[in-house]
């Protein structure tokens, strides 16, 4: 089975990148404005670690995080995030990075609601150039729904990944066949989960999602205790289940990298 290598995490790293220049700790957003330069720094190393996909620094830019910082503005922050990993992409894809919403519809006005924040964000990342549209870390299935329906509407393929418990779901009782039933209609390119646990305990939800899916799956766990041999190590039953594998918070481009080198990158 050919693998494809992802990145790993964004926020962890931008913020350690910041600690060591004497920079405050921010809405990793920012650093798209404020320090560039960092940003393209992180998204090159994960290229040079071998990544295929990198994730554009635009986690939670959407307009409810961005009423906390007066002058910011959607479009010109997630397109600044787009661009700055294309001047470093290589040849790797570039993916526009969807969170979910701080709560859920309750109703058909909220529901209406989210998808304008939703069509906001992925339209700017599509003229930006975005390659790819990544929901992750969704946790709720009514906003990953509403998400996905409006990332349909580009002709862009479409990745999504929950966040799983131990138990097998998700904190609100969503298992992987449920997920893989409401995506159904928005023919995702591939289907998984990020963030959650580490590579171990994360890897009974990859087992079941293959179990109900013979749609491409996606891996990107936490990093947990670890070194870089030892998260490679970890993922290293991922390899027979997932065509998109990578890591979440905690995983650094050394981690990347030696995962890379399991799989011939």
């Amino acid at each position: 089975m050919l693998v494809t290598l992802l990145d790993g995490a964004t926020g962890t790293n931008l913020w350690a990148m910041a600690r060591l220049r004497g920079l405050s700790r921010a809405f990793v957003g920012l650093y798209n404005h404020t320090h560039p330069e960092m940003v393209r720094e992180l998204a090159g190393q994960f290229v040079a670690a071998g990544s295929g996909i990198i994730l554009a620094n635009t986690f939670c830019v959407n307009a409810p995080t961005l009423l906390q910082y007066p002058g910011c503005h959607v479009r010109d922050m997630v397109s600044a995030g787009v661009t700055l990993a294309r001047e470093v992409r290589g040849t790797a894809q570039v993916a526009l990075d969807v969170a979910p919403l701080p709560k859920p519809p309750a109703d058909r006005a909220d529901r209406l609601e989210a998808a304008e924040i939703y069509d906001e964000q992925i339209g700017a990342g599509a003229d930006a150039g975005a390659d790819l549209i990544f929901l992750e870390t969704f946790w709720e299935p009514t906003l990953l729904t509403v998400a996905a329906e409006r990332a349909a509407a580009y002709d862009l393929p479409l990745f999504c990944s929950m966040t799983f418990e131990k138990s097998g779901a998700t904190f609100t009782g969503v298992t992987p066949g449920e997920v893989v039933k409401l995506l159904s209609p928005y023919h995702p390119a591939a289907v998984g989960l990020n963030c959650s646990c580490g590579p171990t305990d994360s890897l009974p939800v990859l087992r079941e999602f293959r179990r109900v899916t013979d749609l491409p799956l996606l891996y990107k766990p936490n990093a947990g205790e670890h070194t870089p041999d030892s998260f490679a190590a970890a993922m290293l039953p991922a390899l027979e289940l997932a065509q998109y594998v990578g890591g979440c918070c905690g995983t650094t481009p050394a981690d990347i990298a030696a995962l890379g080198a399991r799989i011939g990158r």
